[in-house]
């Protein structure tokens, strides 16, 4: 068997195929492709960012848009219920009236008369009590106004107070001068008016016509009570 040889390479082999020369290359070629890649992922950023302020300036407009709407259909909805509340207590304003008018010509029933004295005692303190438990509760709707609409409401209440001093000395002329004043307020005239009560009745507010309006209503059936309870008397 012949002697193992070592085989040996020529020289300059090792320089010719040094792998120092692709590590090099592999080196520069790695920084170039980091570079590359490293421009590409800035221009990718910048792009991103700015393809995302346009919708955020757009979803804040509309998140403003909303919520106006939403201010304002909650403001709405408040006024409803404001004049909802407004009229609920108008009306227990005019049945605190109402009953304090039954109660305040309770004893102008004639037929009070024909029963005894114990018990007409017991009927008017039973009057007396639930008037006092009336006056105690308190109902007030405030109405704004300014300063014309306010002197227009005192001077239809001096008239108004000047005709109801009136009304002990004469009730027919006092139920026709409620009639009148009654008609200058309504929205159609039915009869006569006043000139003087309308010029100041147009000044006063929506609201304060209507109570006038149900004042004066209340007035003529006082008086239409008393003409009643007086007449039997006056024939007799």
């Amino acid at each position: 068997m012949p002697p193992h040889r070592r085989l040996t390479p020529p020289s300059g082999y090792y320089q010719q195929h040094s792998p120092r020369v692709g590590y090099r290359s592999d080196d520069n070629g790695s920084a170039s492709s980091a570079s590359s890649t490293s421009g590409s992922q800035h221009a990718n950023m910048s792009a991103t960012n700015n393809a995302r302020e346009v919708p955020v300036r757009l979803v804040r407009n509309r998140s403003i848009d909303d919520f106006n709407d939403q201010m304002v259909h909650m403001l709405d909805e408040i006024e409803r219920r404001v004049e909802q509340l407004r009229e609920t207590a108008g009306m227990l304003e005019a049945e605190k009236e109402s009953i304090v008018d039954m109660l305040s010509n309770f004893n102008l029933n004639s037929e009070l008369m024909r029963l005894g004295a114990g018990d007409r005692e017991d009927i008017n303190a039973t009057a007396n009590r639930l008037m006092a438990r009336t006056r105690a509760v308190e109902v007030l709707v405030g109405t704004p106004r300014n300063s014309e609409q306010q002197n227009a409401l005192q001077q239809v209440n001096t008239l108004i107070e000047g005709m109801i001093n009136k009304m002990s000395d004469d009730l027919g002329n006092t139920k026709e001068q409620c009639r009148r004043f009654l008609n200058a307020c309504s929205p159609e005239e039915t009869g006569p008016i006043d000139q003087r009560f309308q010029a100041q009745v147009i000044e006063c507010t929506a609201d304060d016509q209507k109570k006038i309006r149900r004042k004066l209503a209340q007035i003529i059936t006082q008086i239409e009570r008393a003409e009643r309870t007086c007449m039997p008397q006056c024939n007799q």
